[in-house]
């Protein structure tokens, strides 16, 4: 029934704690292969893998050799033989009852893709200035529903029917991260594509994982930085025109947003438990979105070189 796939590289660490939470939560009552993607990984991750198949034969190791998360995702779904696709981030722990969730959405929901929720986890203590929003893509929704065309389901939780990935040949290798190299836009693309064609996209509140928050993404520059590298394929991911004008439609936003926000946030400074790290980010991290906006409509495919 499902094929659960991680594509890792370089994170064997974060992996085994992934694989051990799947093996203490797996399902009795339905088929779930697990395929984790091995993208030209130079640390122990075949090591990690094959201690965990040791005991748990529904894990399988394949390498993909073409870099990107694009790449190993697609191979991932192709090597899959279940006709459900849950994709999971190597960092996640899943929730004890993510695989009763997905049965029922396989069964009973007439979605064909489906978008999580993903939490933080903390591996080391959070600085105090630091928000759980901002590792998190909670919603407004408080049950499964659609959608809206300008809204997205998160790639690191994301249950797809095989199919549907077939039929619109997977994530376009343009996008997604490639290394250590930052980059968007494969999971906005793939979604832009299936809604052409009259599909549904839905998030489920109840299908949850805890995402890890590394120590390097609990700074200002890495919000500002991501948010930026966002930025830079939002026109081309979701099929907006990519050319200078809009490219400064985005600058002209990026500076109307700062002036508005650096008024609107100031007062904030004066409140205890509000710190100048929330000020810089809460001015400047949607701005950052569409400065790169900006720089992207004449930069090119805009990858950063920041740890994902």
């Amino acid at each position: 029934m499902l094929s659960v796939v991680i594509c890792t590289y370089n994170r064997s660490e974060v992996l085994s704690v992934c694989l051990e939470t799947i093996a203490a939560y797996y399902p009795k009552n339905y088929t779930v292969e697990v395929i984790v993607v091995n993208n030209n990984s130079s640390d122990d991750t075949e090591h990690i893998v094959q201690q965990v198949q040791k005991n748990n034969p529904w894990v399988q190791l394949v390498n993909e050799s073409k870099q990107g998360l694009s790449h190993a995702r697609n191979l991932g779904f192709q090597t899959a033989t279940q006709s459900w696709i849950l994709y999971l981030d190597d960092d996640a722990k899943i929730d004890k009852n993510l695989f009763n969730r997905v049965h029922h959405l396989i069964t009973s929901s007439e979605y064909r893709c489906i978008g999580g929720l993903y939490l933080p986890w903390y591996a080391v203590e959070k600085p105090r200035w630091f928000r759980d929003k901002w590792a998190s893509n909670k919603m407004q929704y408080h049950e499964l529903s659609t959608l809206k065309r300008t809204e997205y389901a998160c790639g690191g939780i994301m249950l797809i029917q095989k199919f549907l990935l077939e039929e619109h040949d997977g994530f376009n290798s343009d996008f997604g991260m490639k290394g250590n190299h930052l980059h968007y836009g494969e999971e906005t693309d793939l979604q832009q594509r299936i809604r052409k064609t009259g599909e549904k996209i839905a998030y489920d509140p109840f299908l949850i994982i805890y995402h890890r928050v590394s120590p390097h993404k609990m700074n200002v520059k890495w919000l500002l930085g991501s948010s930026y590298t966002m930025g830079q394929t939002f026109l081309l991911s979701t099929g907006y025109p990519n050319n200078m004008f809009t490219g400064f439609v985005g600058l002209f936003i990026a500076l109307f947003q700062s002036l508005i926000h650096l008024l609107i946030y100031l007062p904030l400074l004066l409140k205890k438990g509000y710190f100048i790290e929330n000020y810089i980010v809460d001015v400047f991290k949607k701005p950052a979105k569409w400065l790169g906006v900006f720089t992207g409509s004449w930069r090119g495919k805009g990858y950063t070189h920041l740890s994902d």
